[in-house]
């Protein structure tokens, strides 16, 4: 009786190991570990880590997950990562999400095997560029921070290089449509840099909503852009956000901290849908570099 009670604890025991190490939960929680380190541990930490922890898991995520998988393992640029990342994408390249991918050499592994389309007129556009051009004079916001006229003139030349941003997107869509403009967007730069416009037009808020509507259906764009311009749209029109992307200093703790969320229960959960890491984790990044 005794060896027979023995035999079924055991038996209990096994079965909710091998049960805990397949569950979805179990899946969360490595990426997510994943995901923190990534933001708060150097480059070889987070790659070593995805290597012992995340490929042997890699089949049981989602395109989306292989595809930040992918550039968890890659962010030291180790020869034999980026060897085994070409592998996992010459055999996996239709189960992955490409503009997930996030890299410049992950997207051309990926495009070794894939077909994109591609229009003389359009691959001349210079995208890059107009990434560049919209984050140019944001990048002086914190340079002179402590200066108000300096802060001013930049503010204004900011909106000025908007509206020339916005303006030329407008006129691509109109030509070519959006489809047409994502169908060609090889490298994923199109689908960046018509992001950053949409997410910077809180002049022309109509813009913003007609891009959003768009992206909600595309699988042209990464899910974590995805949420960032939801988030934008909610609370240009101050509503509380979904995904707690928004962020706003408060002056008590002299931090910053997130704008009002819809569902705080339930958040982190949302998250992790759309490849962003826990919202403390995300907080101390951002205070960390503040």
């Amino acid at each position: 009786m005794k060896n027979n009670i023995i035999y079924f604890v055991l038996f209990l025991f096994f079965t909710a190991c091998i049960k805990t190490s397949n569950t979805p939960l179990n899946l969360v929680t490595v990426m997510q570990k994943a995901d923190s380190l990534n933001l708060l541990s150097d480059s070889a930490t987070i790659s070593n880590y995805t290597r012992k922890n995340l490929i042997p898991l890699f089949h049981l995520y989602n395109n989306s997950k292989k595809a930040i998988i992918l550039k968890y393992l890659t962010k030291s640029k180790e020869k034999n990562n980026l060897l085994l990342a070409e592998e996992l994408i010459k055999k996996n390249y239709n189960k992955i999400n490409k503009c997930d991918l996030g890299t410049i050499e992950l997207i051309q592994f990926y495009n070794q095997y894939s077909k994109c389309n591609k229009n003389s007129e359009l691959s001349q556009i210079n995208w890059n560029k107009i990434y560049e051009d919209d984050q140019m004079y944001r990048r002086l916001f914190n340079k002179y921070n402590n200066d108000p006229q300096k802060l001013d003139s930049i503010g204004r030349l900011t909106i000025k290089q908007d509206s020339i941003n916005r303006g030329f997107v407008k006129f691509l869509i109109k030509k070519h449509t959006l489809d047409t403009i994502l169908d060609d967007d090889c490298d994923c730069l199109a689908s960046k840099s018509i992001f950053y416009i949409a997410q910077h037009s809180d002049m022309e808020i109509n813009f913003r909503k007609e891009i959003l509507e768009y992206v909600l259906k595309s699988n042209s764009y990464s899910l974590n852009n995805k949420a960032l311009l939801i988030d934008r749209d909610l609370t240009s029109e101050n509503k509380k956000q979904k995904f707690g992307t928004q962020l706003q200093f408060n002056s008590d703790t002299k931090k910053l901290g997130s704008s009002p969320i819809e569902d705080m229960k339930n958040l982190d959960s949302l998250r992790y849908e759309y490849n962003l890491p826990k919202l403390s984790i995300y907080l101390k990044y951002v205070n960390k570099i503040k």
